[in-house]
């Protein structure tokens, strides 16, 4: 089967989140099972080409000249699509109007480029709002190649209120994408892609209700929505051949999991103090995933329980930047790292015993399924895809592979932790527990299955 890939970023040549990390692995393992897939990303002004293909021109506000150049991830061929007007600049996200024209803009070159291309996909999967309005172009071009749409995160949905349809290079015909009179690039991918899939069973069912659908669950409540669980590149993503760690390790050598832990304890300034426990976390400084409850309760919980804490956040609001570096003034054995590291994220999943992930919500969640493969025992609310992959400890039935709460509260969240500080006190069981999780799988062969499945139910359905 032939699929066009398209994103806004893809791991290594643009990645600011999560999606990027899709972007690489989900081709990859679509690849392995022998489909024929391409990706198609902006060419950002740090991107270097293997070889330009093509020019093609684009009506938007003019005619724009647009550059097809090409490159390759893991074997995976790359089209990069460059102008300098929208595409140039130092960042892949910079906000606000901008933001919004850049990827309208992208939306546009790649329904053009599907019409030009010697390669003819007979899928286009859409990721989130970045891309969500190529579904829509495609068919103002009577293109009917069918189209898979994922929503990876709701929240976000490209809206800004000073732009009409025609700053976005829409027809007035296209009024239906508007929402309470605001162009919405979301709702436009639920509308007219062929299939709406979610990265999660339980966040495919959230989305279509008030509280998680953020303004648009009456459109999918319309849609039937699939949700497939993400996979862990675990090429990138496994203790047993990661560069970025100090050791290498598996369920076979817990004790070089313990050198992790000492190294990182000195490089991050803890004293070398391998009984207690260390509870690590990795996050964007946002709302969403929980910083609120975080800072709430570290500092009571370490008030009375020996434990250490750290946290390594990524770009985020700089008002959640200060929540959480007033939780660390408050204690000692709280140390916050505010920056992006990819280094240090790797080694902070080797290198903790437990993992926090509290958040409010979460589609998917790749923390907890790369914590399970580095032993390190995730600590999760129950949403979203937490929910569906961490299933709460038993200490006596030896069941589950973490500990989980439900009620979004710092007290719901402290209250896990004295759990998994209290089985971790237990040394036999948490060892078995260990080594229990990091026979987990999920990679992204069995995920990719499932995407193969809703390709076809595409095609079915366009025939």
């Amino acid at each position: 089967m032939r699929i066009l890939f398209v994103s806004p970023e893809v791991y290594p040549l643009a990645k600011v989140g999560g999606l990027a990390d899709v972007a690489c692995a989900l081709p990859k393992a679509l690849k392995k099972l022998r489909q024929d897939v391409r990706i198609v990303i902006p060419k950002y002004e740090w991107i270097k080409s293997k070889e330009k293909i093509a020019d093609i021109s684009v009506d938007f506000h003019g005619c724009k000249k647009v550059s097809v150049e090409l490159t390759s991830v893991d074997g995976v061929p790359v089209y990069l699509l460059g102008n300098d007007e929208f595409f140039g600049g130092k960042v892949v996200y910079q906000g606000g109007k901008e933001e919004t024209l850049k990827f309208a803009f992208f939306s546009k070159v790649v329904a053009e480029l599907i019409k030009d291309l010697d390669f003819k996909p007979q899928i286009v999967h859409c990721n989130d709002w970045h891309n969500a309005l190529v579904p829509l172009h495609l068919k103002l071009l009577q293109d009917k190649t069918p189209t898979i749409f994922t929503i990876h995160n709701l929240k976000y949905q490209g809206t800004h209120p000073g732009l009409t349809l025609g700053d976005i290079g829409l027809p007035k015909t296209a009024s239906n994408v508007l929402e309470k009179g605001v162009v919405n690039p979301m709702k436009s991918g639920i509308l007219y892609s062929d299939i709406v899939s979610t990265v999660s069973k339980t966040y495919a069912k959230e989305i279509q209700t008030k509280t998680y659908g953020h303004g648009l669950h009456t459109y999918l409540k319309k849609k039937e929505i699939y949700g497939i669980v993400n996979g862990v590149d675990y090429d990138v993503w496994g203790p047993e051949k990661d560069g970025h760690i100090y050791r290498t390790y598996s369920s076979k050598s817990l004790y070089e999991k313990t050198q992790n832990k000492s190294q990182l304890l000195e490089e991050i300034g803890f004293p070398q103090d391998l009984e207690t426990p260390l509870l690590g976390m990795v996050a964007r400084v946002d709302p969403h995933k929980g910083l609120n409850l975080v800072a709430e309760a570290m500092p009571r919980i370490l008030g009375s329980e020996k434990a250490y804490f750290v946290m390594l956040g990524g770009a985020g609001e700089r008002k959640y930047q200060r929540v959480v570096e007033k939780m660390s003034r408050k204690c000692d054995r709280i140390k916050v790292i505010l920056r992006h590291d990819e280094k240090l994220a790797h080694k902070i999943y080797a290198g903790s015993d437990i993992f926090l992930m509290p958040s409010l919500f979460e589609p998917c969640g790749l923390g907890q399924l790369i914590s399970l493969k580095y032993g390190t025992i995730p600590v999760v609310r129950k949403t979203g895809g937490l929910a569906d992959t961490i299933i709460d400890f038993d200490g006596d039935k030896k069941k589950g592979n973490g500990f989980v709460f439900e009620k979004p509260t710092s007290v719901a969240l402290g209250r896990a932790v004295r759990r998994a500080l209290a089985v971790h006190r237990r040394k036999k069981i948490w060892r078995e527990l260990v080594k229990r999780v990091m026979r987990t799988d999920y990679s992204w062969e069995r995920s990719a299955g499932g995407y193969i499945e809703l390709y076809q139910t595409a095609l079915r359905k366009r025939q």
